[in-house]
């Protein structure tokens, strides 16, 4: 009786143990969850969508989900995918990659991204943990280890608390709060960089003009071709895929891969030669390369359009959040003042206004009717120093609107956020005008027009910036 109780005390401890150590595990384990580079919002988000619901399932690396925007394909064309990649993951990752797609979808096509068909070696440590840490454990992920990681290095992709054992200092609550449960991801595995860049109309002359040819890494080309016999084993169509990057010398090694994509007589889509590009395009120039993606989908398969079927109401939704992100790449980079009013009309913002004017700001009727449509109606011929207040919500003009020229300031409540607008005069006597959300000014104090966009369905500053009408109606920003 006595050696049963020690055995069942015994036993009872070692499953506590164990389930603290796997809680523990999974809490102080990197969670890659924010800003574009967030695998792990990614990587779980695939297995939230629902079984044998897309027609697509885009594999590779961050230039892959950088450039082709799910979102797009569903909104253009009534297409469902899904970015299912990771960061510079090489060929023996993303064959494991896809057999983990297909034990939950059963699409039309895997679309492959080629950019690391230069693998000859495995891939460094840290880059193959953000490959793997957030595959569910099952056989498939022993598997992608035993193939990925050196002998010598197993340890910490197996018992992972070896390597994150010292990541509590970086904790947050959004991080803690994703150990537990998976969300959603909105962008179904995109990510969208919002930056100003231009594009060249077409990809450079010195890719498009590339002839000479770099053999395929021996290692990334052996996991192709078992790609290759894991697809037609499966029976899924293999597409394989180059996003524009706008490198010539890596060109050469894409035109390797076209050779061995005749010789196997599978679809190429090189993209690098039709568009100008980056490693990570921008959310502006993602929008084109996937509208391209998804006519040439449309033309080589039948696909049902899902926009109009109740059962994927939610993407029309989640679409919503890639809108918002590319109406925020289109306002940072504009600069001139009457075009950039003119592009707040009907935006879901909060937007608010601070209209510093002397004698010496002057507006032009352009200016005065883009200024107009908002709902924003100051006096101009009032001489002086004023100062016009407002708030704007969706582009219309829905609090505030005074002309003051005495000290003021109003307090206004949206979406769980304070909002300020006030005017006065600073220690030194010099009249001041404030824009604060949350207690934060966001003023850039300038005679002429200072503005301040928060985006209340994305959660973030869509910027800050001013309008010098003293010198130029261009716009002024911190850099």
């Amino acid at each position: 009786m006595k050696k049963r109780t020690v055995f069942l005390r015994f036993t009872s401890f070692l499953l506590i143990f164990a389930v603290l150590f796997v809680i523990v595990t999974e809490v102080l384990k990197d969670k890659r969850v924010e800003l574009e580079y967030d695998v792990t919002s990614k990587v779980k988000g695939f297995y939230e969508e629902p079984d044998n619901s897309l027609d697509f399932v885009f594999v590779g690396s961050s230039q892959l989900y950088a450039a082709i925007a799910p979102n797009v394909l569903f909104e253009e064309f009534g297409i469902t995918a899904y970015d299912f990649a990771a960061n510079e993951q090489p060929m023996w990752i993303s064959y494991f990659y896809i057999k983990e797609a297909l034990k939950h979808q059963n699409p039309k096509a895997i679309v492959l991204d080629v950019f690391t068909m230069y693998g000859n070696e495995y891939e460094k440590e840290g880059a193959t943990h953000i490959n793997l840490d957030d595959l569910p454990w099952n056989l498939n992920k022993i598997q992608a280890i035993q193939a990925s990681v050196p002998k010598e290095e197993r340890t910490s992709f197996y018992f992972e608390l070896v390597k994150y054992h010292d990541t509590w200092n970086t904790l947050n609550e959004h991080k803690v709060m994703s150990t537990f449960w998976d969300e959603r991801n909105v962008y179904k595995g995109y990510s969208p960089f919002v930056v100003v860049h231009d594009y060249a109309d077409s990809a450079p002359e010195d890719v498009v003009n590339q002839t000479e040819r770099e053999p395929m890494g021996d290692m990334a080309k052996e996991w192709l071709d078992k790609i290759v016999e894991l697809t037609q084993e499966e029976g899924v169509d293999l597409i394989l895929v180059k996003t524009p990057n706008g490198h010539a010398e890596r060109q050469k090694l894409y035109l390797s891969v076209e050779d061995y994509a005749k010789e196997k007589n599978i679809p190429f889509v090189n993209m690098n030669t039709m568009f100008d590009g980056e490693a990570h395009v921008n959310i502006l120039q993602a929008e084109k390369i996937t509208r391209y993606m998804g006519e040439y989908l449309s033309e080589r398969y039948e696909i049902w359009d899902k926009r109009i079927d109740p059962a994927y109401a939610q993407w029309h939704d989640d679409g919503r959040y890639f809108y918002h992100k590319k109406d925020k790449c289109v306002q940072i980079g504009l600069s001139d003042m009457q075009t950039y009013f003119e592009s707040l009309a009907g935006k879901e913002w909060v937007t608010m206004f601070a209209m510093k004017s002397t004698d010496a700001v002057t507006y032009s009727d352009e200016e005065k009717a883009a200024l107009t449509a908002l709902g924003i109606t100051p006096d101009y011929d009032m001489q002086g120093e004023w100062c016009y207040l407002t708030l704007l919500q969706n582009g219309i003009s829905v609090a505030g609107g005074v002309q003051v020229t005495e000290p003021y300031e109003e307090t206004f409540f949206f979406a769980d956020h304070e909002y300020k607008v006030s005017y006065g005069l600073d220690e030194d006597g010099k009249t001041v005008a404030g824009l604060y959300m949350d207690g934060d000014n966001y003023s850039m104090e300038h005679d002429g027009v200072n503005v301040f966009i928060y985006d209340t369905l994305l959660e973030e500053i869509v910027e800050f910036v001013a309008f010098d009408t003293t010198e130029s109606a261009q716009a002024i920003r911190v850099e």
